[in-house]
């Protein structure tokens, strides 16, 4: 795993939580969480108990990201990482689940792409009320 100095894709904090809805390929069953801190290659879940996420590490998801009220977007994606409440990178995300898109259509690629280009674009020029925090964040490779 690469340390902070190596990341290169941009992560996104945000204010405001975003709905994200996930299950497995096929089941009906869905589990509705989220997220606030996402990049252009996965993002972080909001989970206060992650040894009990109803899924392993080799399990491929369906996921479903609202970004707006009527924008939401479809991949599939897997989970890469586990912070408990009692790791020390928990002091700064919380605990949670990190997961990473291993298949996105290119449209869906795209709006996520201009989602988080404009929450760059409004930190850039100052912020706004739905004030981000950037950091860096490890590139994951992609199944296509």
């Amino acid at each position: 795993m690469a340390n902070r100095e190596q990341r290169r894709q941009v992560r996104v904090n945000l204010e405001q939580s975003l709905a994200v809805e996930l299950g497995s390929i096929g089941s009906e069953i869905r589990y509705n969480l989220t997220t606030h801190n996402i990049s252009n290659n996965g993002f972080f879940l909001d989970y206060a108990r992650p040894g009990r996420f109803p899924f392993s590490s080799s399990s491929i998801m369906e996921i479903w990201l609202k970004l707006a009220p009527e924008t939401t977007i479809f991949f599939n994606g897997k989970m890469t990482r586990v912070v408990s409440s009692i790791e020390e990178e928990s002091k700064e995300t919380g605990p949670g689940i990190a997961i990473s898109i291993i298949q996105i259509e290119p449209d869906q690629q795209a709006l996520l792409t201009d989602f988080i280009s404009k929450r760059l674009a409004e930190h850039n020029r100052g912020g706004t009320s739905n004030s981000e925090e950037l950091d860096p964040v490890e590139p994951e490779s992609r199944a296509s």
